[in-house]
């Protein structure tokens, strides 16, 4: 009975350790990645739980080291997955590495369990397989390193699932894992939570057309219990949603899509996405000279267009439409849709909905057809079966399998790769680079211009100079610093920390007013002489505080009915 229900799970991910051989190696290993950001984000966050900032929002490191709000806009899921493995002692490049592992465990267990549903156990394995071996995952993974938009891939069966499930059944499990499902595409990757609701939603009025024949009254408890999910499911990343949507404001996010990163930069051919089986881990560039690659993957197309020509000819001989075959074909007109988006024939609707500039790279929407197309695949053993015997099926399967990995698995290792320890990563020019890495991206509107040189221990600057100047008992966290000074006269401090909404400056617990020096956008106030005792903390504005009510109070509620047996018993017991 175990090996009955448990042997096609266990098999599809001793399958999938080829995909991700390569971070089970003993060792800091370290691949080059073209967003090498991942180790300095978890460790700024790992200082953020240490210092008490939770949830994180300004990082002290970052923007030269005078602190910058990246978790305030960025999406922290990917740092909170790695902040499991640092709590085992594991070293930073391990983490990263490790949080890779888990991005291709969960990835594939999740389409199994969502495909499996849809078109058996056997349709489900194929499809969890096509899942993992599609190019672009591999492209996320090893070139780009682009860990949040791999994690958000992963929540995509997942939403499917539940979402399918409460038309179905409307059971209060499958209400929550929606929005627990959601939630975690809110706080894995902003541009694919863009890109996917539409897909969604069409995929949930084909649901409800199967299951109800669109009949507004009956559809009406299932459209209520979605539509509490969605609400769960905001609320649950509300201290980092809302903050996103209305403290955008706040930060220059200009220079994230303009110039290189414009939309229009990023289109790719119809050659590089069904033809060319180049491999490379260079730039996406102006044009058909990218250094890396933008393929669909031969198998995925190919048995795509295969499935709708099925469907075509066996609809003409047969007069009717099998509607086994309705949801597939549905599934690959959007993954086909998706592609069209990543070609410049497609710029109308870049330039009608400008919404979805804020993708930046075009190519982005190969997430969707690769697990459109991945799903769409499941149909393959009822397809094979009706033509073929049941071995000869299978054998087709076996070879299509064989195929998919033989022509995918170079590509899920990194092109470069070395030895690398936490402390080269986090000293000498390395860490320069990072904590100056995308400088404007999220650099406070406060400042006219980003550092040019790394900020000085607390004060950058006084004036006069002359003024004789003493400090003691120096600290700092993630969101404040504290020091003590003696000035024998009046003097102008500029403190070494960029203005932000809301950072208070306390002058021994009295609150006093600063200036923002225009160009850098530091806090400048002016003391008089004698004794001083100078705290800046980062407090939180209304719509930070309101998010994280929401959401604690949302988790609280979340947990407190998912632990209502053990309570129930605790309370009731004799």
């Amino acid at each position: 009975m175990f090996k009955k229900k448990f042997f096609l799970p266990l098999l599809l991910l001793v399958l999938t350790i080829p995909a991700f051989f390569f971070f089970l190696k003993p060792g800091n290993l370290y691949w080059n990645m073209q967003d090498d950001m991942q180790m300095m984000r978890q460790l700024e966050f790992e200082k953020c739980l240490k210092d008490g900032q939770i949830p994180c929002r300004w990082n002290p490191d970052l923007g030269f080291g005078y602190g910058y709000p990246l978790f305030n806009f960025y999406p922290p899921l990917p740092s909170l997955v790695g902040q499991i493995f640092r709590t085992f002692s594991l070293s930073f490049v391990q983490s990263v590495k490790f949080t890779a592992v888990l991005q291709f465990v969960l990835a594939a267990l999740f389409m199994y369990l969502l495909a499996s549903s849809l078109f058996g156990k056997f349709g489900g394995f194929i499809s969890a397989l096509f899942y993992t071996y599609v190019p672009y995952h591999a492209l996320n993974i090893y070139v780009r390193g682009a860990m949040n938009e791999a994690w958000a891939a992963v929540f995509f069966p997942l939403i499917f699932y539940f979402s399918r499930k409460i038309i179905l059944k409307k059971k209060i499990i499958d209400i929550l894992g929606l929005g627990i499902s959601f939630a975690c595409l809110f706080l894995s990757h902003n541009p694919m939570v863009l890109t996917f609701t539409p897909i969604l939603f069409v995929w949930v009025l084909f649901w409800l057309w199967q299951t109800y024949r669109l009949k507004v009254k009956l559809m009406i408890p299932s459209v209520v219990k979605l539509i509490f999910s969605g609400l769960l499911s905001l609320s649950l990343a509300a201290f980092f949603t809302l903050p996103v949507l209305f403290e955008t404001k706040l930060v220059q996010v200009e220079s994230m899509f303009q110039n290189y990163y414009s939309f229009s930069a990023h289109f790719v051919s119809i050659k590089q996405l069904f033809f060319s089986n180049f491999w490379g881990d260079g730039p996406s560039v102006w044009g058909t000279a990218d250094g890396m690659s933008f393929m669909v993957g031969f198998v995925y197309w190919i048995l795509a267009i295969l499935t709708v020509f099925y469907f075509t000819f066996i609809s003409i001989k047969d007069k009717k439409i099998d509607r086994k075959l309705l949801l597939p074909i549905l599934l690959i007109f959007i993954g086909f849709i998706a592609i069209f988006m990543t070609h410049e024939r497609s710029t109308f609707l870049w330039i009608t909905f400008k919404e979805i500039q804020k993708v930046q790279f075009p190519w982005r929407f190969l997430n969707h057809s690769a697990f459109l197309f991945s799903l769409s695949a499941g149909i393959l053993p009822y397809i094979l079966n009706k033509i073929f015997s049941k071995k000869i099926a299978i054998s087709i399967i076996i070879s299509i399998l064989i195929f998919l990995f033989a022509t995918n698995i170079s590509h899920f290792y990194p092109i470069y790769s070395g030895p690398l320890t936490d402390d080269q990563k986090f000293s000498g020019n390395s860490w320069t680079r990072q904590i100056t890495s995308s400088i404007y991206d999220y650099l406070p509107k406060t400042a006219s211009i980003a550092a040019k040189s790394a900020a000085k221990p607390y004060v950058d600057n006084i004036e006069p100079q002359k003024a004789f100047v003493s400090f003691s008992g120096e600290k700092k966290g993630t969101d404040w610093l504290f020091f003590n000074l003696f000035l024998n006269q009046e003097a102008k401090i500029t403190i070494s920390q960029l203005a932000f909404p809301n950072f208070e400056i306390t002058d021994k617990g009295e609150k006093i007013d600063y200036k923002i020096e225009p160009e850098l956008g530091r806090m400048v106030i002016d003391l008089k002489s004698g004794d001083h005792q100078i705290y800046v903390k980062l407090k939180n504005t209304p719509i930070r505080t309101i998010s994280n009510y929401i959401s604690l109070f949302a988790w609280l509620g979340l947990v407190l009915y998912l632990l209502k047996p053990l309570w129930k018993k605790l309370i009731f017991r004799k």
